[in-house]
């Protein structure tokens, strides 16, 4: 059984249909990709997953199966019991998450005494634990958030995450704002501590690059809905989406001999203004007369992976049957 199973969810923002209609499986121990623009719904979607929709956003329709549990209508008292121990998140900027008041040490301190009481000695073990596995010190423990580097909070953030050994992490871009050198030390950070404690992760990103090396599988949103899953390695490889070509592009090579940067002309959408046919319609070189009026469906396929793109959907159907 899977980890994580959403199904059919819709996440709405008063009119605003934010996340549409999305679908998908995560296994134990996998790392998912979840890119996209701004406004393509990635971060709505890990919030809705995690129940932390702020208000007016909520829920609409749609399943979120996590270990056997579905949480959608559970109460906050029942959340409270799931969230850290067993789901935890790393919030966009979640360098700027932590408590400005409180040194790091009692932050530590205040989820394990919330969540998983311990002694004194114990707690302290813990603390240094966990911040030597983001490689900071432990002297740093008794510092405040605005002692440290960027880099050196978002360290801690991941850390507390970490702190009582979830079952699946939410990341939700844990690299902006943050130099190159600095992102790719957090990267291979978590890389090595996936392997160690064998967590699963939905990495959200705008960052297609850096997904696709962290990631296994990747999934591809436009327009608050899900257009593409595949392998990260066989996403680069071939792309089966016209958006996600598009966003490949924007990503060159640089072994390259000659870098052209390519943009995606156009705009995404306006989700308060949606209409039948495919989002991406006006800005693809491959649309037809059909995407304009028919919003095409997520085919999911027995491997993982899965589009919803009409011309695609057609094409491996010629293919298969020849």
């Amino acid at each position: 059984m899977a980890l994580l199973a959403v199904e059919h969810l819709r996440v709405t923002y008063g009119a605003v249909e934010a996340v549409r209609d999305v679908s998908f499986e995560l296994e134990r121990g996998e790392i998912l990709g979840i890119v996209g623009e701004s406004g393509s719904g990635k971060s709505t979607l890990g919030y809705a997953i995690a129940k932390l929709l702020r208000p007016p956003g909520q829920i609409a329709a749609g399943r979120v199966w996590f270990d056997g549990v579905d949480l959608v209508p559970l109460r906050e008292r029942d959340l409270k019991a799931i969230r850290w121990r067993e789901l935890a998140v790393v919030m966009q900027s979640g360098m700027n998450a932590l408590n400005p008041v409180t040194p790091i040490r009692r932050q530590f301190e205040d989820a394990i005494l919330t969540h998983r009481p311990m002694g004194a000695q114990a707690m302290r073990e813990r603390v240094r634990e966990m911040l030597a596995l983001v490689n900071i010190e432990e002297r740093y423990a008794d510092h405040y958030p605005h002692e440290l580097s960027g880099g050196m909070k978002q360290r801690v953030a991941i850390a507390l995450a970490l702190v009582l050994d979830p079952k699946l992490i939410i990341f939700d871009e844990p690299t902006t704002a943050l130099d190159v050198v600095v992102q790719r030390y957090i990267v291979q950070n978590l890389k090595a501590l996936r392997a160690r404690y064998h967590f699963a992760a939905l990495f959200i990103s705008h960052d297609l690059g850096t997904v696709l090396e962290i990631a296994d599988r990747v999934a591809v949103m436009y327009g608050g809905r899900l257009v593409e899953i595949q392998d990260a390695r066989a996403l680069l490889k071939r792309p089966r989406h016209p958006y996600t070509q598009a966003l490949l592009r924007c990503f060159p090579d640089p072994r390259d001999e000659r870098i052209e940067v390519v943009g995606i002309p156009g705009t995404p959408p306006d989700l308060a203004d949606l209409r039948p046919g495919c989002a991406f319609a006006p800005r693809c070189s491959r649309a037809q007369d059909r995407c304009w009026q028919e919003t095409p469906a997520y085919r999911a396929e027995a491997d993982g992976s899965g589009v919803a793109c009409h011309a695609v959907q057609d094409e491996e159907a010629v293919h298969v049957g020849h």
